[in-house]
């Protein structure tokens, strides 16, 4: 089975239309998308629900006319404060699912999600958790906040709440659900591992991939995991697109910044386990 992988569109919907002209042309069936769907560059408190009720809900009906299932979740740049509408979005759709905490499975693959990410230096702060030996990095923003319904819940002593208050990662993992056959099972998630340089920084020398998920992978040993987050991981000098916990692949794609001109995604046969990352114009 093949399957077209993208992450970090952030609401550019040059590449979304892009990746679909993709799947058509090659009629691959099924699109994962890893997380960061809405646009972040702006009031995320309308813009974000005006592009889940209006763009998004055109785009499911287009994946819907050509008989393409499409997996998807939002990320930590996707306010907590649209998971509700974008699940009932995604409930109209057979072939439309939010697998965010969720397993989905397709011609005999189970896919599962997870959109959480550690601390960034950001300062919105949805989904993010933490696990027992992260170091913080240093905040670029004064005041961090969680998202509500129409603005934020305001933390002023960040570090601290960091330290006594985040869930753990590992918790989180601990709650996904399992897969029947671990040989047939494909995470999703947002964030990457530790150690496998799947989550380079391009401003200092530094992976900042999770050890809980590294650590996750290496006991379940599922088929594929697929990752994204940092952007522009890939092509540092010392990043990686992909790589492997034992038996598991681990893809990272990156992306390109927003109104790029190039787009990035993975052409994926799961059954020959195949993997090829592709760089595409979307003009």
């Amino acid at each position: 089975m093949k399957i077209l992988y993208v992450t970090d569109l952030h609401g550019d919907k040059k590449k979304y239309r892009k990746i679909l002209d993709v799947a058509i042309e090659k009629e691959i069936k099924v699109i994962v998308n890893g997380g960061d769907m809405l646009p972040k560059q702006c009031d995320r408190h309308s813009e974000q629900s005006f592009f889940i009720n209006g763009f998004l809900d055109e785009y499911f009906e287009e994946l819907k006319k050509q008989d393409i299932t499409y997996l998807a979740m939002l990320g930590n740049d996707d306010l907590l404060a649209a998971d509700e509408m974008f699940d009932n979005l995604c409930d109209r759709f057979e072939n439309v699912c939010n697998i965010a905490g969720r397993k989905f499975s397709v011609n005999g693959y189970e896919f599962i999600g997870m959109n959480y990410i550690l601390d960034h230096p950001f300062g919105c702060k949805d989904r993010v958790v933490t696990e027992t030996h992260y170091i913080p990095q240093r905040q670029l923003s004064p005041v961090a906040g969680i998202s509500n319904a129409v603005d934020y819940d305001r933390i002023y002593n960040w570090l601290e709440y960091s330290r006594t208050e985040l869930p753990h990662m590992c918790d989180v993992l601990k709650k996904l659900p399992l897969p029947d056959d671990r040989q047939k099972a494909v995470y999703v998630m947002h964030m990457p591992p530790a150690g496998l340089r799947l989550g380079q920084l391009c401003y200092q020398d530094l992976d900042i991939g999770s050890v809980d998920i590294y650590e996750f992978l290496k006991e379940k040993q599922p088929l594929l995991s697929l990752h994204g987050h940092i952007h522009e991981s890939p092509d540092t000098e010392k990043g990686k697109w992909i790589n492997q916990i034992h038996q598991t692949t681990c893809i990272q794609t990156g992306q390109t910044e927003l109104n790029d001109k190039y787009m990035v995604y993975a052409e994926i046969d799961l059954q020959e386990k195949k993997y090829e990352r592709k760089v595409i114009s979307v003009d």
